[in-house]
This record gives C-alpha cells, sequence and structure tokens, in this order.
C-alpha cells in the first residue's frame, strides 16, 4: 500500500515546463551543459542520439527561431542554451545566437550520429575546443545529465536487459483513485499551473493551423459543439502551436508537451463543459496522472507508438470517469475502448501533424469515458485487452517493447529517405 507521499512525488517528478518539443530540447540541454564545462574556442560538435530521440527532433519547429534540425538544436544549445534552465535551456534564444548556431551548422561543426545498441532516451555530446574535450551523456529522461566527463574518457557500461520493475506498477487503480479521494485539495493545487500554462498556448494557437481550422469549423456547424469537440479544439490548438515552434512555454507529462497538453486540456475542456467543481477538477487530473505515468513504465519514455493514445490519452479518459462520478470499472471500460481503437497508432517523429493525433487521442477519451458511463466498453477478450489493469499494460509493453523495434527502425530509415538524408 502506497502512501500519499508516493503519489504526489510521482506526480510531482512527471510534471516540468518546457519551451519547446523536449526531444530537441533535450539535446539543447546536454549541449549547453558541454559547452559550460569547457574552456576555449569551440573547434567541433560530435552528437549520438538513439532512433527514438532522432526522430521526434528531425523534423519539429525549435523555439525562438523559423527553424527545424537536429544538427541545429545541438548547435542553439552552443550558442544559447542556459543549462540550469533544464526543459526551457532555449527560453532567450536571441537573433545573434541563432545566427552563430547556422553558421556552425553551415560550416559542418556539428555531427550527428545515430546508435541502435543504446536505451531508448540516450543524448552523448562530444565537444572539442582548442584547450578541452567534453563529454555529456544523458540517459533514459530528457533532462538526467548522467555523466560530465573531460578527456582523457574512461569508458562507460549502458544499462542492459531488464530494468528494475517502477514502484507505480505495484499500485493498484484502487488505490490510484483512493489517493485523489483523499489528498488534502491545497497539496494539488499547483497543478492549475500547468493548466494555465496549456491553455495561454491553445490561445495562442486558435489564430492559425488546425486550431483556426477546426474553430472555424465548429463555428460553421461542420463539428457539432460538445465535451468531444471543445476538448479537440483546445489540445489540437495547443499542440500545434507547441510543434510550430512558438516560444511558450508548456507543462509536460512524464517528458512529453503534447502528452501535458492531452492530459490537461482533455479534462479542462470536460470541467467547463459540465461545470465540473474546482476540486473535483484538481482530484481527476492527479488520477489521470497517475495513469499516464503507470502506462509509461510499461511503454518506455520513447517509443513506436504514439503516446498521446495510448498513456495521456488514457490518463485523460480516467479522468474524466472520475469527473463523472465513475469508478473502478467504468474507469477500467473507458480505457479498453481507447486501447481497443487506436493502440497501433504509430510516432512517425515530432512534427505538427502531431496535433492532429492529439485532436484525435482528446477526442477519444472524452468519447470512450462517456460510453463507459453508460455500460460500453469493448470486452476483455478482445484482441490485446485484458480485464485488470496490470495485465492490461503488460500486453501493451510486450506489444511495444517485443514487438515494435523493428517499426522504429522502418519508420526513421522512411523519414531519413523523405528528408534526403
Amino acid at each position: 500500500m502506497r502512501d500519499e507521499a508516493f503519489f504526489l512525488a510521482e506526480i510531482h517528478k512527471a510534471l516540468m515546463p518546457s519551451t519547446g518539443c523536449t526531444e530537441p530540447v533535450a539535446i539543447a540541454l546536454n549541449t549547453a551543459t558541454a559547452r559550460a564545462n569547457a574552456r576555449g574556442t569551440l573547434r567541433r560538435l560530435t552528437l549520438t542520439l538513439d532512433a527514438y530521440l532522432y526522430k521526434n527532433a528531425m523534423g519539429v519547429g525549435i523555439p525562438g527561431s523559423d527553424e527545424r534540425g537536429v544538427a541545429l538544436c545541438a548547435a542553439l544549445g552552443v550558442t544559447a542554451g542556459d543549462p540550469t534552465a533544464r526543459l526551457r535551456v532555449l527560453d532567450h534564444v536571441t537573433p545573434q545566437a541563432l545566427q552563430e548556431a547556422k553558421r556552425m551548422v553551415a560550416q559542418g561543426l556539428c555531427e550527428v550520429r545515430t546508435r541502435e545498441d543504446v536505451p531508448d532516451l540516450f543524448v552523448e555530446c562530444v565537444l572539442e575546443t582548442d584547450e578541452d574535450c567534453v563529454r555529456v551523456l544523458t540517459l533514459s529522461a530528457h533532462t538526467n545529465i548522467a555523466r560530465v566527463d573531460h578527456a582523457p574518457f574512461e569508458p562507460y557500461v549502458l544499462p542492459r536487459g531488464p530494468q528494475a520493475e517502477q514502484p507505480i506498477r505495484a499500485c493498484t487503480l484502487q488505490e490510484m483513485i483512493d489517493f485523489a479521494n483523499a489528498v488534502p485539495v491545497e497539496r494539488i493545487a499547483f497543478l492549475q499551473e500547468g493548466i494555465d500554462m496549456n491553455l495561454a498556448v491553445a490561445q495562442a494557437g486558435r489564430s492559425f493551423g488546425l486550431g483556426l481550422a477546426l474553430g472555424t469549423l465548429i463555428e460553421q456547424g461542420v463539428i457539432g459543439r460538445s465535451p468531444v469537440s471543445e476538448a479537440q479544439l483546445l489540445c489540437a490548438s495547443a499542440s500545434y502551436a507547441r510543434m510550430s515552434g512558438v516560444s511558450m512555454p508548456v507543462m509536460t507529462a512524464t517528458g512529453s508537451g503534447n502528452q501535458g497538453i492531452t492530459l490537461l486540456l482533455t479534462i479542462e475542456a470536460v470541467a467547463r463543459a459540465r461545470a465540473i467543481p474546482q476540486e473535483t477538477k484538481l482530484r481527476a487530473v492527479a488520477l489521470a496522472n497517475l495513469i499516464n505515468v503507470y502506462v509509461k513504465s510499461y511503454t518506455g519514455t520513447l517509443s513506436a507508438v504514439c503516446a498521446c493514445g495510448v498513456a495521456s490519452g488514457l490518463g485523460a479518459s480516467v479522468g474524466v470517469v472520475y469527473m463523472l462520478g465513475g469508478g473502478e470499472q467504468q474507469m477500467l471500460g473507458a480505457m479498453k475502448n481507447i486501447l481497443g481503437s487506436i493502440s497501433g497508432m504509430i510516432c512517425d517523429g515530432a512534427k505538427e501533424g502531431c496535433a492532429n493525433k492529439v485532436e484525435l487521442s482528446s477526442g477519444l477519451a472524452v468519447q470512450a469515458a462517456f460510453l463507459a458511463m453508460q455500460g460500453m466498453s469493448i470486452g476483455r477478450h478482445d484482441g490485446i485487452l485484458a480485464s485488470d489493469l496490470r495485465t492490461l499494460f503488460e500486453h501493451l509493453g510486450q506489444l511495444v517493447q517485443e514487438g515494435m523495434g523493428d517499426t522504429n527502425r522502418v519508420i526513421v530509415d522512411i523519414m531519413q529517405g523523405a528528408a534526403g538524408c
């Protein structure tokens, strides 16, 4: 039986503000750390990434610029990055710093490689100057700077084989519900800050791209106004703005801004539509975050499936059920409705099109919750589904970890070919 402190720590650990997509930001944080630890004038930078992170960094907009590209992310970390700011490392990109980063890339000072025999979030930067050579290693989490070494470098051993089971897996759904019911509301009041942060980005995204188009269709009556469409509008607007490189922070969840958007704004939309009390909404958000953390403990930090659908979408749906007065069985029903529908939605890198997947995931999260409240859920014997929480996500984890390694490799090959790499 886990106590309140454990669950609060899991929520705090999962939520962090970020300016820009977290994969390029993780690269910039790594290279900014290298530059801060190196003496002398830069000569060259060699960056090595796992294929999952490379996929998510190659095509997304970089905050503070109209640019894209892994090499430029790395260079901006050197010229503009503040390593103490963590996921807000690129908050203060100046025109001069951007031009200097472009010069580094144009002169071939930033080499980018990928490795397959590494964990699913891996960044290694070797930064050479006229006086020094520094190696920085990021492992397993976007802000986890695991090593900072000066030459001559000693070999390091990467984690291999099955990792220790994350403590959240030992929790039952009922224990998480009990926490959400009992935690003093003042201890989860901070969750509103993340909602407000993501609402501001959604407002910015209403004026262009997918947010503008969806809003127009709702106003024209082509798409009916409902809790489903309101969630889709909020989430898609915020995601499109973020993926375009808008320099505004978002509250991430388990290392992803789009997951934070899906999780927080889906629940916010339904709370507004149904006039849910503030306290009930915050308790729903707390529970939703725990579900997101639980799912990611099986699927991994990065994978070949879209986590907005199979992680934050599930968490959001459980949060909606909570607000509607449902219990454990309705929550399991909502999750089965989602996993039985879009568990195969692939992740083909971070880019503006992620907003369409966020739109789909948020809308389905709301629909799945309302269906479950009507007693309608996909049967436990359908496909990879199961009747209990742990088995359900053991199946999903097996699918992702054992079944989709080749899928990710093919996705990266296609993307590199399309980009002319």
